[in-house]
């Protein structure tokens, strides 16, 4: 299979789209739910889900590879197996290039292309996604697949007009500390939650968690961008997209969290 096949195969359908919902990030509905309490469709619902889709779902934990893991271009550079092969960002990146960008090199090359900038949908697509592709078997249902189409059609940033080569945020630090403290875009302060410094574990952290503000804002600034504008499958993490946060407070935010320590 050719890498622009397989890019296709891994594109949702943008020909559904609509307004953004506001942000939901509950699980899949149940018969019985009302109307109020079930999932609706919204960018920030497929952001998460292009992170983690089986806990924003409320799913099993995948088994095996994901069906074109093996025919990715480059096998030889990311080795991983099992339930990660089925992130979409695994592929496609924090930044959304693919082999274009971030993931170009290093151990989580697969050769494949990115997402950003596609054009592509269409109602084949989409039963490509949810067959061929394995999505509809592992249990996403119509709502899923709107919120990722819903993403690739309004959520994607170009991440390099935002953060250099050296993976350095282009914002400013002093108005980004301000954010944190107070709040970001209606948005309950980042550090009630994860403290002043950035060095407070979540809830229910793991013995040994490193994976403070400091630490991710430096290490792997993408990921740390997409998270704080879509927040983090299966937390209560609020995003900042569809908020009244501005894309420069979001990087001003950032700047500021790259100044933080990295570890107690």
């Amino acid at each position: 299979m050719t890498r622009t096949l397989l890019a296709l195969l891994l594109v949702l359908p943008l020909a559904a789209c609509g307004d953004d919902g506001g942000g939901a990030t509950d699980g899949g509905s149940k018969a019985g739910k009302t109307a109020k309490d079930a999932p609706q469709a919204s960018a920030v619902r497929g952001g998460q889900l292009y992170d983690k889709f089986w806990a924003v779902a409320k799913l099993r934990e995948p088994k095996g590879e994901h069906p074109f893991w093996a025919q990715r271009p480059d096998a030889a550079s990311n080795k991983r197996t099992g339930a990660t092969t089925w992130r979409c960002k695994e592929c496609h990146g924090w930044d959304y290039k693919g082999v274009d960008g971030a993931y170009g090199s290093g151990s989580h090359k697969t050769g494949i292309a990115g997402v950003l900038g596609t054009k592509l949908g269409g109602e084949g697509l989409r039963a490509v996604l949810a067959e061929a592709h394995g999505y509809a078997e592992a249990g996403l249902k119509d709502v899923d697949l709107e919120s990722l189409a819903l993403f690739l059609a309004e959520g994607l940033v170009d991440t390099a007009a935002h953060i250099d080569a050296e993976g350095r945020f282009q914002g400013d630090a002093a108005k980004g500390k301000a954010l944190y403290l107070k709040g970001l875009g209606g948005n309950k302060a980042c550090a009630s939650c994860h403290g002043p410094d950035g060095l407070k574990p979540p809830k229910g952290a793991p013995p040994g968690y490193e994976d403070f503000v400091g630490t991710v804002a430096n290490k792997n600034p993408w990921e740390f961008l997409h998270k704080v504008r879509f927040g983090h499958p299966g937390a209560k993490m609020p995003a900042a997209h569809g908020s009244k946060a501005s894309m420069q407070d979001i990087i001003d935010l950032s700047a500021f969290a790259q100044t933080l320590p990295k570890s107690e």
